[in-house]
């Protein structure tokens, strides 16, 4: 019965937090839902939406394309997105908004069960709402530029698609049962079928924090049984075996898709071969970064205090120690990563989980100090009382910041055009019959989810083209759109953007396979401008937002320009420029072809003649 209570106690809570963005957002905006989905989504999440579709659909290889079939596929975080394909594919688009609901009542589910092992029921879910709006904390208290402080707010969680939205309850589910685990029985059949289960959904979806659990995992094996580990490993095999086979069995969709896919795809993604030397450049980067007074005070700090907790056997101080093993975990994690994996990509997540997680520690710490010092439960008013400051909270956070969005003219202008335009090729075409140009990235992931047949440019993340495919695109549109080779080279340009370098109009074609570091650049060139290679040579080898193209691509680029041509160009039904592009103002319309059907402020449209007479 109290269990009963205490679900429906979170269902409420959830329900709350759910509907404070919610309904500001609708209260605000009046939109259709499929481009309110897109506008509402956190951070860069959006991105993922076509990738959801294609596991929805098990279309893997759409090239958008008429001339363009049997591409290999896009690799997919299969247990990232999967429960958004499975809500897509029974609800369809309005399954975004009814996901984000089950997962803020699975964080508060799986954070009230940790906390359970170590606090009463009311004082649990009272902590884990407070885990729940951290970040949102860190927003409204103008944290975000604050050292390390601002890491929270993205890096925790959020309901950013898929990561940390999914792939963080993963491992928050590993928390749970690793604390199970610590306090309770370890060998239980159904503990460790679950360990496999949570290591290939992890593995799958982000698998930065598949290296930090097995390493707590190995750690707590040696906690718990010291110098008899491997005797006791050796008694329990068939559980470990049964982890094996779980783990191998969640895995293997990933595997394949992997397997299957597009080799150009994971190189935009910034994937590239780890050999032994890079291997050696990245231990020392981070052994050096670890001997770093700074961090080395911090990390005595932190040990000293739990070595404290211990000490004493400060109430709740094994929920310390399993917290602390976390940290050291994700301190070890990108060293074993490295020396295991034959390949890398962005290895910044590592770095950022470090420092999130040594300050989940000092936020743990502080709770157990603070529970410690009243010596005695809070009282059922007092705890009904935060739970309200914590949920205002949050609804402040909620409405801010989506206020101050609505009075962004730049923002708002952007969002109301965006509809006027979803709305009128709507209302005007059959989208499985239609064609699309557009630069904009919006309405590319718009035009995916509304089965638009044809895009003759799309996001490099978006389609398992090759990047020759994908530069012949971005050729043909320039030449459609009567753009010379000098606008073309314009275009491409590598620019300098505050603390990198990074042309993100290129970016959105071609993401990260320019990356240039001290550790990679494409080719492993070193074909740059003096000042520019001597920027790249001093960067960091972990530094992977950068992008520079060496000047023999930009050369092979200029001459493919110059000797293409538009034979077999797929002339769009649509035209949709955003003005806000560098080019728009250099784009040359063909008005026997085309008329203006939208001029505003922020898109203007255009509709093959014989469509021009448009509702």
């Amino acid at each position: 019965m109290l269990l009963n209570k205490n679900i429906f106690f979170l269902f409420f809570l959830s329900l709350s937090i759910f509907l404070s963005k919610w309904i500001f957002s609708f209260s605000l905006f009046h939109e259709a839902l499929d481009v309110k989905i897109i506008f509402e989504s956190v951070t860069d999440g959006k991105y993922y939406y076509p990738l959801v579709k294609y596991l929805a659909e098990f279309n893997f290889n759409n090239s958008y394309d008429p001339a363009i079939a049997n591409l290999k596929i896009v690799p997919l975080p299969v247990a990232g997105i999967f429960f958004h394909s499975l809500f897509y594919k029974i609800f369809g688009i309005i399954s975004f908004i009814f996901i984000e609901f089950f997962c803020i009542f699975l964080f508060l589910l799986i954070f009230k069960k940790i906390f359970s092992y170590f606090f009463s029921d009311n004082v649990s879910i009272m902590l884990a709402l407070f885990m729940f709006i951290l970040p949102s904390l860190v927003s409204l208290l103008n944290l975000q530029n604050l050292a390390f402080i601002g890491l929270l707010e993205n890096n925790f969680y959020t309901l950013r698609v898929p990561r940390p939205m999914i792939s963080a309850l993963y491992f928050f589910t590993f928390i749970c049962l690793i604390v199970s685990m610590y306090m309770r029985e370890f060998y239980e059949k159904k503990k460790f079928i679950y360990l496999g289960v949570i290591f290939g959904l992890t593995l799958s979806s982000f698998y930065y924090y598949f290296f930090i659990e097995v390493i707590t995992f190995f750690i707590l094996i040696i906690i718990k049984f010291k110098n008899n580990f491997l005797k006791e490993i050796y008694k329990n095999f068939r559980l470990y075996g049964l982890l094996l086979l779980s783990f191998i069995l969640i895995i293997s969709p990933f595997l394949i898709n992997l397997f299957l896919h597009e080799g150009d795809f994971t190189s935009r993604q910034c994937v590239y071969e780890l050999d032994f030397s890079r291997k050696l450049i990245l231990i020392k980067h981070y052994l050096i970064s670890y001997l770093n007074l700074k961090f080395l005070f911090m990390f005595i700090i932190m040990s000293m205090l739990t070595l404290f907790a211990n000490k004493i056997k400060i109430n709740n101080y094994k929920m310390l120690n399993v917290f602390f093993i976390i940290f050291v975990s994700s301190i070890l994690a990108p060293i074993l990563f490295v020396t295991l994996s034959n390949k890398s990509c962005v290895l910044y997540h590592f770095n950022n989980l470090i420092i999130v997680w040594g300050i989940i520690f000092f936020i743990i710490f502080v709770m157990i100090i603070f529970y410690n010092l009243i010596k005695k439960d809070i009282n059922n008013v007092q705890i009904n009382l935060m739970i309200i400051i914590f949920i205002s909270i949050y609804s402040l956070s909620s409405f801010v910041k989506i206020n101050d969005y609505s009075k962004n003219d730049n923002k708002n202008t952007y969002r109301k055009e965006f509809q006027q335009v979803t709305s009128l090729i709507k209302n005007n075409f059959e989208l499985s019959n239609t064609s699309i140009l557009t630069f904009d990235n919006d309405l590319m992931i718009w035009s995916i989810l509304n089965n638009v047949r044809y895009l003759n440019l799309v996001n490099g993340l978006f389609i398992s083209k090759t990047d020759k495919m994908i530069e012949d695109d971005l050729i043909n549109a320039f030449k459609f759109f009567d753009l010379d080779s000098d606008i073309f080279m314009e275009y491409l340009e590598n620019k300098k953007n505050s603390w990198r370098y990074v042309n993100l109009e290129v970016s959105n074609f071609f993401f990260y396979k320019y990356q240039a570091n001290s550790l990679k650049t494409f080719k492993d060139s070193v074909d740059f401008d003096p000042q520019v290679l001597s920027l790249i040579i001093k960067s960091s080898p972990i530094l992977h937002q950068q992008s520079i193209i060496p000047n023999f691509e930009l050369d092979r680029l200029k001459n493919k320009f110059l000797i293409s041509n538009l034979n077999n160009f797929n002339e769009p039904d649509i035209i949709v420029l955003n003005k806000d592009k560098r080019i728009f103002d250099k784009i040359i319309i063909d008005k026997n072809k085309y008329c203006n059907v939208l001029n505003g402020k922020k898109f203007s449209v255009y509709f093959y003649k014989a469509n021009c007479s448009y509702n």
